[in-house]
């Protein structure tokens, strides 16, 4: 049985989908034409209630004659499980949906250039169809004894920057305290001049709100100039200089230090992750 897409992202729709649930059988041949099935090493985008997004690359099983790829339920946990388990561990059994696939050249561009969510489904290849295969006539799995396997070291791929526990909890303390005055660095600077806005160094901005972006881009604030409201500009956290010496203003700071840190631990990653939006005038 199938259920039709509801077609999530912008490029033209990939695959047949199909989530097993069945921990005990992998599908070397495929559920639908018994052919074999080959592997197939993808990014897949996943939804995490309430806003986690996660691309993972990983390896599924393809049927390239029925155009079914094939993503194993216990080992996409399993790697949430341990993605989660340390940084956010309330997050850990929420609801999540593979929402599809992106192109491997943007998975990896994540890690030196964070993606917002609008660009993110701008590269994304949604599902055709979602596909449900129910064994009839044989086993079921016994549900009692399903557990998750056994976590392996953490892949490259799953690497995770922030606390997100303890980034949210920074993000609640700073929506209290807006708007908060901060300075460009110099790579916002240039950015935002490349951009058109005519930014000085050292003229103090104000964060008018704060979002948290994911494991790419983390917390993001929007320091939007003043007469510049039909295009607002977001950026990292980790661009701006935080001024005094207050509590709020140390943990801010503290933040940074942490980021910029584990993404130095990252393999290819050489500065933080930073980015500035301006998005197209209605």
């Amino acid at each position: 049985m199938s259920k039709k897409s509801p077609f999530f992202g912008e490029l033209p729709a990939r695959y047949k989908f199909f989530l097993n649930p069945y921990s005990d059988i992998r599908f070397t041949r495929c559920p639908q034409c018994e052919g074999k099935t080959s592997q197939k090493k993808v990014p897949l985008m996943i939804h995490i209630d309430p806003q986690y997004p996660v691309n993972l690359n990983y390896t599924c099983r393809y049927c390239p004659k029925c155009d079914i790829l094939i993503a194993h339920r216990d080992e996409i946990e399993g790697h949430l499980h341990r993605l989660f388990s340390e940084r956010a561990p309330e997050v850990i059994g929420n609801d999540y949906m593979v929402m599809g696939t992106t192109e491997r050249a943007y998975w990896k561009e994540g890690f030196t250039k964070p993606h917002l969510p609008p660009e993110a489904l701008a590269n994304l290849h949604g599902f055709k169809e979602y596909l449900n295969f129910e064994r009839t006539g044989g086993w079921l799995p016994n549900e009692k004894e399903k557990k998750l396997p056994e976590l392996q070291p953490e892949p490259e791929d799953s690497f995770f920057v922030d606390n997100v526990d303890e980034a949210m909890k920074l993000i609640e303390k700073m929506k209290k305290h807006l708007p908060i005055v901060v300075r460009p660095n110099n790579a916002l600077v240039k950015s935002l001049r490349r951009q058109g806005f005519n930014i000085d160094r050292y003229k103090p901005l104000e964060i008018q709100s704060v979002l948290y972006m994911g494991n790419e881009a983390g917390i993001a604030c929007d320091i939007t100039p003043k007469g510049r409201e039909d295009t607002p500009v977001i950026c990292s956290l980790t661009q701006l200089e935080v001024m005094g010496n207050d509590a709020l203003a140390e943990e801010m700071k503290a933040y940074q230090r942490e980021r910029i840190k584990n993404l130095a631990r990252y393999p290819g990653n050489e500065r933080p992750m930073s980015f500035t939006i301006t998005p197209r005038r209605r």
